[in-house]
């Protein structure tokens, strides 16, 4: 199951808010560390309440004892509310993956197969983060952070998160988040797993709410591609289905 928990845990970052009667400022005088770090929180969901669609170029960059070397990924990050995400892989390879509900489809191009996984129960988990229901307040449930102020104009806020427990600790070993100062929008993130594995994703020229045509998540398999289904709710642990390392 690592695809999907890697998910929830980046997809953390763009959690939505329930309505807020006052605007907070995290770098209002006079705030203890703990009221600063409560008010950034509230900030974020405060500014992306109204969040209906999301794109966004992105930049992962990757680290593992699995690969020769460093490798860099680039490509584009959609988002429309409530269910409906897409990853478009262009470079080094063509890689697909489509989030429609309980569903994710990953398309490897020039492999010609696909994986269709029925996540279930893990689905809820990830876009919970990005549906009303969802709050970044969960993070302090689940980790201890550290918040570092930005220390001029235009530098970031930046959350470093520890697990505080085994069952997440065994996976994740920490995770970094930096939150634009302007906007209040997770504009990078970084997660080394127990392993030492180091992922880090930079999102870049985000446009919000701006129209994503419908068919942006409708993936369409030509007919040669062979595609194999995963029930990860039936059970079926995804080891059966592992994916090279160099992918989320």
């Amino acid at each position: 199951m690592k695809r999907p928990v890697i998910l929830v845990l980046l997809l953390v970052a763009m959690a939505m808010p329930s309505l807020a009667a006052s605007v907070p400022d995290p770098q209002a005088p006079g705030l203890s560390g703990t009221q600063r770090l409560q008010a950034l929180l509230d900030r974020v969901r405060i500014e992306q309440q109204k969040l209906k669609t999301l794109e966004a170029r992105f930049v992962q960059h990757q680290e593992s004892s699995m690969l020769a070397a460093p490798e860099e990924s680039k490509g584009v990050f959609s988002y429309a509310a409530p269910d409906r995400v897409r990853w478009e892989y262009q470079a080094p390879s063509p890689i697909t993956v489509v989030i429609q509900g309980d569903q994710m489809t990953t398309w490897y191009r020039d492999l010609r197969r696909a994986d269709l996984v029925k996540v279930g129960r893990y689905s809820n988990q990830v876009l919970k983060y990005l549906g009303a229901s969802g709050n970044m307040q969960t993070l302090l449930d689940y980790f201890t952070v550290k918040l570092s102020m930005p220390e001029k104009k235009g530098d970031p806020y930046r959350m470093a998160l520890v697990p505080r427990y085994a069952r997440i600790s065994k996976r994740l070993k920490n995770m970094t988040l930096w939150i634009d100062s302007a906007s209040f929008f997770p504009t990078r993130m970084e997660y080394v797993e127990a392993d030492g594995d180091t992922t880090s994703y930079e999102f870049l020229d985000l446009k919000r709410n701006a129209p994503i045509p419908s068919d942006r998540f409708v993936l369409k398999l030509p007919k040669e591609v062979k595609t194999r289904v995963i029930d990860l709710g039936s059970g079926e642990r995804a080891g059966a289905a592992k994916e090279p390392k160099s992918r989320p």
